[in-house]
């Protein structure tokens, strides 16, 4: 049993929403505020096993219960209990997957396999109601699904707290595990009976004092007791539901284990075939997981629901793009103006799909974003950050991310993250520009360009874009870095000429020929390429200082990208 589609309306921050997700593993990624765990709750609360759940004005669009809540689902690869005219057979529509289509009746030759539609709806009495639409009488609501089945298909939910599913309480993972766990309560009471027994064995000599003392004051005040007055446990003390019985680990119970440990635990127990969950829900999957266990999670849940079912999982970590599959993962996106949802299938792209893959893992970043400046390398990456941190400017507050863009191929990843729909900018080096093919990508795709003019690679433009003081600090820099006799002795080889120490150079950096000269050096002799603490010293030390009072080229090239980081360019 899987969901085929999924239809969202006023919902909390989502105005609108239909989706199409796919059976097995469904990886929701995007920026903070997209909808993504309100796409969880919104699943959670329309499979829901108990009908007494408690809606208020924060539910509703705007949170205003004029807004009405609709949210309605189309289910396939139902359990043939379920397809039985006695059951659900009299109330199928059809769904073709292979056109994402929804029809009223089912018709297996044309592809229209038989589909269940759930429905809620929720007015400005803050009443929910559940139902099996009535696609002849839109106005019918009387349809509903039963218990024992709402049961079957409520969803289990992995959410940051476990405790409670380690306990057999009403609800919990634990009281669906077994063979028979309806036998639990009856089971339980005859424990309880021996337990109150065992109690009033023991417990005789341990009150006797206590009751010794009291039996004469009751009796004097005329009361009766039909039996011998005694220390015993009290029934209402103890629930059938069982909330005071958890699982241990020796003596010590396993809610006292590390956050990972309880929740793999969980997992384990919400997953397991006995418990008859078909749908998973994971919000924040990597939550007090180390990189080995979200493996071992993924791989668990997908294999959970290799024949049948689903997992929703949300993440903002790039260690779970690295384990989900590349048709796994989507991009959800939310429109501040209108708070309409997208979801875009990472797979969609026209991108190359190895290329495409490799996105997703080695620069997953960037799908957690709003806004994805590509960088041709780390040289620019670390630039950037260090000038962000030294003029208090925190681009990372705008939901922006930096990407290396791996040089010559800086160009394509900037076109495949802009046919995703983010807001994408490339920052290049001017020595190599991109091809005439690529150039024309970029303009068509809408990629907004920063690069430093001027035929410069970066070196260069360091060099050349910066007040004479900047240039003396960056050339002492680079010789505490590399060496200075290295330093001193790779300028004089391309000078042609003995230098015999920084000092001396210093005094050639007003030419700007000259300057050339040393940044091509720099460029090839990777003299900052290698070392990202340097760069990003050379951002937050050199550049962001002179930021203040204007610092050139450079100055004004940097300035323009975090504008554009600001939204303002």
């Amino acid at each position: 049993m899987h969901i085929a589609s999924i239809y969202i309306k006023n919902f909390r921050g989502i105005s609108e929403l239909l989706w199409t997700p796919q059976p097995g593993v469904n990886c929701l990624i995007g920026p903070g505020d997209s909808g993504k765990t309100t796409i969880l709750d919104a699943i959670d609360l329309l499979f829901t096993e108990r009908h007494n759940v408690s809606i208020d004005d924060l539910d509703f669009l705007d949170a205003s219960p004029v807004n009405h809540i609709s949210i309605s689902a189309v289910i396939v690869n139902l359990p043939d209990e379920l397809l039985r005219d006695n059951k659900y057979g009299l109330m199928l529509g059809g769904w073709n997957s292979e056109a994402n289509e929804w029809r009223s009746e089912p018709g297996e030759a044309e592809g229209f396999r038989p589909a269940l539609t759930l429905k809620l709806d929720v007015d400005e009495t803050l009443e929910p109601v559940w139902y099996i639409p009535n696609h002849h009488d839109p106005d019918d609501k009387t349809r509903r699904v039963r218990y024992s089945d709402r049961k079957q298909m409520a969803p289990a939910r992995l959410g940051v707290y476990a405790d409670r599913h380690l306990s057999w309480g009403r609800g919990s993972a634990l009281s669906r595990v077994g063979e028979h766990p309806e036998r639990l309560p009856a089971d339980l009471n005859e424990l309880l009976r021996a337990a109150r027994d065992t109690f009033a064995e023991r417990s005789s000599h341990t009150f006797a004092d206590v009751i010794e003392v009291v039996v004469p004051d009751i009796a004097r005040l005329g009361v009766e007791m039909r039996n011998r007055l005694a220390a015993n446990l009290d029934h209402t003390s103890f629930s059938t539901n069982a909330s005071g019985v958890v699982l241990h680990d020796g003596n010590v119970p396993l809610r006292c284990m590390g956050t990972g440990s309880s929740r793999l635990a969980v997992a384990a127990l919400q997953s397991a075939e006995s418990a008859g969950r078909s749908i998973f829900l994971v919000d924040e999957l990597e939550f007090g997981l180390e990189p080995h266990r979200i493996s071992l999670l993924v791989s668990h849940l997908r294999k959970r629901v290799e024949s049948s079912g689903q997992v929703f999982l949300t993440t903002h970590s790039t260690t779970t793009l690295r384990e989900v599959r590349f048709d796994e993962v989507f991009v959800c996106r939310r429109d501040a103006r209108n708070g309409k949802v997208t979801m875009v299938a990472v797979s969609s792209s026209v991108t190359p799909v190895l290329s495409a893959k490799q996105y997703v893992r080695d620069k997953g970043e960037a799908l957690l974003a709003r806004s994805i400046l590509v960088c041709e390398g780390q040289t620019e990456i670390a630039l950037l950050k260090g000038y962000a941190e030294g003029t208090d400017r925190p681009f990372q507050a705008n939901n922006v991310a930096l990407v290396d863009g791996g040089g010559s191929s800086a160009a394509d990843v900037a076109v495949h993250f802009r046919h995703l729909g983010y807001r994408t900018g490339l920052l290049t080096d001017s020595d190599i520009p991109p091809s005439a093919a690529q150039q024309a990508a970029l303009d068509k795709a809408g990629v907004h360009r920063f690069e430093w003019g001027d035929n410069r690679c970066t070196e260069q433009e360091l060099l050349l874009g910066t007040p004479v003081e900047t240039r003396r600090s960056l050339l002492r820099l680079l010789a505490r870095e590399n060496g200075e006799a290295r330093v001193i002795g790779e300028i004089s080889t391309i000078a042609k000429m003995k230098f015999e120490s920084l000092e001396q150079i210093e005094g050639y950096l007003g030419d700007a020929e000259k300057l050339r000269q040393i940044g091509k050096l720099a460029h090839a002799s990777k003299w900052m390429k290698r070392d990202y603490d340097l760069c990003f010293e050379i951002g937050k030390s050199l550049l962001a200082p002179w930021s203040l009072i204007g610092g050139g080229d450079t100055d004004d090239h940097i300035t323009h990208i975090f504008s554009w980081f600001d939204g303002n360019a």
